[in-house]
């Protein structure tokens, strides 16, 4: 690991700009799970917050570096089918079938047929789902 300094405990505390992001761990080429991991935890710490340039070219410099690693030493996970994907999804985001279908407009049946894959999922439903939930579409088809 390449960290001169210690990762900050929280998105409010990261340096401002590239370089003092580079003292809390230089970007370079991965070669082990240890300097994944720590890449990998500065990425967490950075997503979903408003990021200033700087910032925004270090994650994406640290989350092109993170990929090139995990495609070159991990095997690709198998595509799910969209209604185990969206099954997945959701339970891992703590969202019963209920609430997902309340917030793309549909009743509770629905919801439960289209998540066992009794249903096929139709424009609609991928459309809003993906927005609703900030998802790839292509994953729901």
């Amino acid at each position: 690991m390449n960290a001169t300094k210690p990762i900050p405990s929280s998105f409010a505390r990261l340096p401002k700009t590239y370089e003092a992001l580079c003292r809390i761990h230089l970007p370079r080429t991965l070669h082990d799970d240890i300097e994944l991991e720590a890449v990998t935890e500065i990425i967490d710490l950075m997503a979903g917050h408003p990021l200033n340039k700087d910032q925004s070219d270090y994650l994406e410099t640290l989350s092109e570096l993170a990929g090139a690693y995990e495609s070159a030493n991990h095997a690709a996970l198998p595509a799910l089918p969209p209604h185990e994907f969206l099954a997945a999804h959701l339970e891992n985001i703590g969202m019963t079938a209920t609430e997902w279908g309340k917030l793309i407009g549909i009743d509770r049946s629905t919801a439960s047929r289209l998540l066992r894959g009794e249903r096929k999922f139709n424009t609609t439903h991928v459309r809003k789902t993906a927005g609703a939930l900030h998802l790839d579409a292509s994953l729901l088809i």
